[in-house]
């Protein structure tokens, strides 16, 4: 499935005015119709800005008048072989470089760069041709570069030709800095707005979206206020602009953003009924997006029409183009079974364009759906090929090699090709049962999993990592499930490992860079308070109740000047310190030697899950066994477990809704929880690895036992993590708090209009009797005294209200004011435990792979080894009752979840045979790092001193008793 869009290509009008530009695109591993960046080598692709703008000319800026470039421009219009003009060129430059003031040489070279080289690329595509129009290009920027009182624009220009020809020649990341140096230090708007258009594309083309999202919008803020007419360069920008998000939405994926592109769409078609000039070239774009937003929303038939309207005014389309518009057609007609139309349309689109690699892959669909399993994975094959290295013969049975994937320039929709072949192994599995199929279907899987890593790699906007990272997911399900019909555990394991949590490691390998790499104190600090100035402004963005659209604008230039500064900050790291670059990309999971050596035992098992909307499956890894087992009915077991949550946040539950909870906990449990593998986990310490809708779930309440009504608590001491990965990576990272205990109660919440928390004082002054150390209470509580302490403590203790917020933006309150997730993230802690006394803190948007983006991960992000967070909307005095105990448990020198198991089992027994349900006991959950807080021989040590006591009381009593005989 997927969508394509016009590729923004120009149309030769005029040799030296600006060619105008459509676009097709494809989306990322959808990509089952044309799209409108990757559909083509970068090395073959022409400028995607490059002087689109009509009548405005490459070379004129003030100096067509002198004699030189008289003589130069009429040497370049001669009517003769290419190599005598070039030898003409040579000779011109040899003959008169001396004579030239060198403004007048940089513009001949300015000239010869693009007039010549760069259109005789167009013509001819040879490499050599955009090799010497860079070339040239360089030797015009470095004499420029030295010059004064250049004309508006001048400097600016040169180096934006020179950003277009790396962009054709496909060396991405030297066009990224060219334009990134318009765009921070360029003089002239225009040319800065034109240069964020490209980088905005060039982020596209690698996969980081959200940053290309980010240069979009800065584009039309650039010129924000300023008066534009139809007639000039912004105006045609902006029109640009808008369709460029909706195409970036639509890469990221057609369905999920639907209303997004439609929304820029339509600015875009309202902007273009102001430009008759752009109507044809951009509506042809938008009509093709509108297509392929159809065809991912199932309106096949529709979609069938849109396109074929753009096919009906094609003159200007090359047949890249023409044959983008096939692939999609065709691909419609595979959806509606028209199998003969389908046909039809994608080898109309091969007989186009022999190297264009996504009629392929839907060639692979048609195929697939014919059951010709072969003929479907050649096909596959044949678009990755094309793909990578279009030289290579064709086996379905091979795959390219990690090499091929760095080095292939449209990673996004090879990405595609590869999951759709990994995808047609197994399918062709369930078709005749070869097992082999099976092992093809691993190994391909385990190339998209390379290959989704670069492409994360690559990507530097934090929300484009995590787009990445949910896109990865799909991945993972697929090759566990895959591992499960090998019965190949160990494998299994790596996949539901690098399902989670990756970027919470990364957080981790970054700050171990750090240390390795020896950065200078102030460097780091310096890194920190920019990356903390993206989270603080990013925060006052989201929760701007704007007066005005200028004052929204004020703010979101703040949010993108804040990312400026930062990446530039960070380029200029890596260039100075090489070691710190290279460390902190080497996220690397624990290996299944070392996760078995050091975290399985007699008494201590993992219990893994992958879980999604389709299929499920767990691993219990103990020292007697690993038990690998699938989920049934995935889908119905999720919708009983969302059931199962309503039930279980219902503080009012009477006995019947208390009957129907034990029912349905017990029915889910049995399916989560086989019978081997509740009767290894009894009398263990479990730490249990949760997917999906699972991580919204305490485990401890499952009911094991109906009939006497015992819940898994009270035979199995359960503790949480993201993963084992970052679990074992945060046990190495030290800590070096000063101080031990502090505790926040504000209780009162005037300005915040939020109820009083009557039991938190009692609670915190509870606590800090068993662990000595601050209490900040009432009006002491502020946001700001609590960023003041938060880094010099090992333990930190909040008993206040929080909650999942609007638009899944958590918070936590403070006497004055809320604390956001954003602004938790931009906190530094060195705790050894965070406890979150408060309501919905582990609760928060759900992102595959990465679990909860809630306040316990904010917390985490922040430095904590361990967090004790809520599920739902807590009970203030049993929330009292539990942590008082937690904290007693702790002082006995218990581990953390050893402790809050006591506490829940004391609860459970006080009240047992009550209707009080597992909504009053069962919220607060244990996350990470298992330590005990009191060095465990302490309790040794009051066992020493009760015998010790009772012996000297022996001693005294038997003194008494033998005087009284004396006597």
């Amino acid at each position: 499935m997927g969508g394509f869009f016009l590729r923004r290509r120009y149309f030769k009008k005029l040799r030296y005015t600006i060619k105008f530009l459509a676009i097709f695109k494809t989306p990322y591993l959808t990509n089952k119709f044309p799209n409108p960046l990757i559909d083509m080598p970068l090395t073959r692709i022409p400028s995607m800005v490059h002087l689109r703008f009509n009548c405005i000319l490459f070379f004129l800026l003030g100096h067509l008048c002198m004699a030189q470039q008289e003589i130069l421009t009429e040497i370049i219009h001669t009517d003769a072989q290419k190599e005598v003009i070039e030898q003409k060129i040579d000779a011109f430059f040899a003959s008169h470089t001396k004579d030239m003031s060198p403004r007048e040489l940089a513009d001949c070279y300015h000239d010869v760069g693009n007039k010549w080289y760069h259109e005789q690329w167009w013509d001819t595509g040879e490499e050599s041709d955009i090799e010497k129009a860079i070339y040239y290009t360089q030797k015009a920027l470095e004499i420029k570069s030295g010059l004064k009182d250049l004309e508006k624009g001048s400097l600016d220009n040169t180096r934006f030709n020179l950003g277009v020809f790396y962009s054709l020649k496909g060396e991405i990341y030297k066009a990224r800095n060219t334009f990134l140096h318009i765009s921070n230090k360029g003089s002239d708007v225009e040319w800065i707005q034109k240069a964020r258009l490209e980088l905005g594309y060039n982020y596209l083309t690698t996969g980081d979206f959200y940053k290309a999202l980010n240069q979009f919008s800065e584009v039309t803020l650039l010129h924000a206020g300023v008066p534009t007419s139809p007639s000039t360069s912004p105006y045609i920008i902006d029109i640009d602009a808008q369709i460029l998000v909706a195409e970036t939405y639509a890469e990221m994926d057609l369905k999920e953003f639907s209303n997004e592109i439609r929304l820029n769409l339509k600015k875009a078609d309202s902007l273009i009924g102001r430009y008759k000039e752009a109507d044809k070239q951009y509506r042809r774009r938008i009509d093709h997006l509108e297509g392929n937003r159809l065809i991912e929303n199932g309106s096949y038939e529709q979609a069938i029409a849109k396109h074929k309207q753009v096919l009906k005014d094609s003159v200007d389309l090359g047949p890249r183009d023409i044959a983008n518009i096939h692939s999609s057609i065709g691909y419609s007609h595979l959806k509606l079974k028209n199998y003969d139309q389908a046909l039809i349309h994608l080898k109309k689109a091969n007989s186009l364009v022999e190297d264009f690699s996504l009629p392929y892959e839907n060639l692979g669909d048609f195929y697939l759906d014919q059951n010709n399993y072969e003929k479907a994975l050649y096909h596959y094959q044949k678009a990755i090929v094309l793909s990578t290295d279009g030289r290579k013969g064709i086996r379905f049975d091979e795959l390219p090699s990690v090499e091929d994937l760095e080095l292939a320039s449209e990673k996004i929709v090879l990405l595609g090709h590869v999951i759709a072949k990994a995808n047609g192994w197994l399918k062709f599995y369930e078709y005749d049962k070869n097992k082999d199929h099976l092992d093809h279907a691993l190994k391909t899987f385990a190339l998209a999993d390379q290959l989704v890593d670069i492409i994360r790699s690559e990507s530097t906007e934090y929300q484009s990592k995590l787009f990445w990272r949910e896109k990865g997911a799909s991945l993972y399900a697929k090759a566990v499930q895959a591992c499960y019909l090998l019965d190949k555990p160990k494998e299994a394991y790596y996949y539901m490992e690098r399902n989670k949590a990756l970027l919470l490691l990364e957080d981790v390998s970054v700050e171990q860079a750090k240390e390795l790499a020896q950065l200078p104190q102030k460097t780091i600090e310096r890194e920190f308070r920019l990356k903390q100035n993206i989270y603080l402004s990013e925060n006052e963005l989201r929760n701007l109740e704007p007066t005005s659209e200028s004052s929204l604008d004020s703010v979101r230039q703040r949010v993108y000047e804040s990312k400026r500064i930062y990446n530039a900050f960070s380029d200029s790291l890596a260039a100075a310190f090489p070691d710190y670059a290279n460390i902190k990309k080497q996220v690397r999971l624990l290996s299944h030697t070392d996760f078995i050596s050091d975290y399985i035992s007699d008494d201590e098992a993992v219990l893994q899950y992958i879980l999604n909307e389709e299929q499920g499956y767990g691993l219990l890894t103990s020292s007697e066994q690993s038990t690998f087992f699938k989920l049934d009915d995935v889908k119905k077991l999720n919708d009983q477990l969302i059931v199962l949550y309503g039930q279980l946040t219902d503080l009012t539950t009477s006995r019947d809704e208390l009957t129907r909870f034990n029912t349905l906990s017990h029915q889910i449990f049995n399916q989560l929880v086989p019978e081997t593998v509740h009767e290894t986990i009894k009398g263990k310490k479990l730490t249990l690895i949760t997917d999906y809708i699972l991580q919204q779930i305490p485990f401890e309440a499952f009911v094991t036992d109906l009939e006497n009504l015992t819940y898994l608590i009270e035979n199995t001491e359960i503790r949480y993590a993201y993963s084992m990965s970052y679990l074992n990576a945060k046990k190495q990272v030290s800590s070096k708090a000063k101080n031990d205990f502090l505790a926040i109660a504000p209780i009162t919440f005037n300005t915040l209009e939020l109820p009083e928390l009557v039991f938190s004082k009692s609670e915190v002054e509870e606590a800090e009797r068993i662990f000595p150390g601050k209490r900040l209470m009432n009006q002491e509580a502020t946001k700001a005294r609590f960023l003041e302490q938060v880094n010099d403590y090992n333990i930190i203790h909040l008993s206040t209200h929080a909650d999942i917020g609007e638009e899944n933006d958590p918070w936590i309150a403070f006497s004055d004011e809320k604390m956001f997730l954003n602004e938790v993230y931009a906190t530094k802690n060195q705790a050894d435990i965070v406890v979150l006394s408060a309501c919905n803190t582990s609760i928060g948007e759900l992102k595959k792979g990465e679990g909860a983006m809630s306040l316990a991960r904010g917390f985490f992000h922040s430095g904590a080894k361990s967090v004790v967070s809520s599920l739902w909307s807590t009970n203030d005095k049993s929330s009292k009752e539990l942590m008082v105990a937690f904290y007693q448990g702790l002082d006995e020198g218990l581990t953390k979840s050893a402790a809050l198991r006591k506490a829940k089992i004391d609860y459970i027994n006080k009240y047992r045979g009550s209707s009080i349900s597992p909504a009053y006991w069962s919220a607060l959950i244990i996350i990470g790092d298992n330590i005990p807080i009191r060095p465990a021989h302490n309790q040794w040590s009051y066992i020493l001193y009760i015998v010790l006591g009772t012996l000297l009381a022996l001693v005294l009593y038997l003194l008494v008793k033998r005087r009284e005989h004396l006597s």
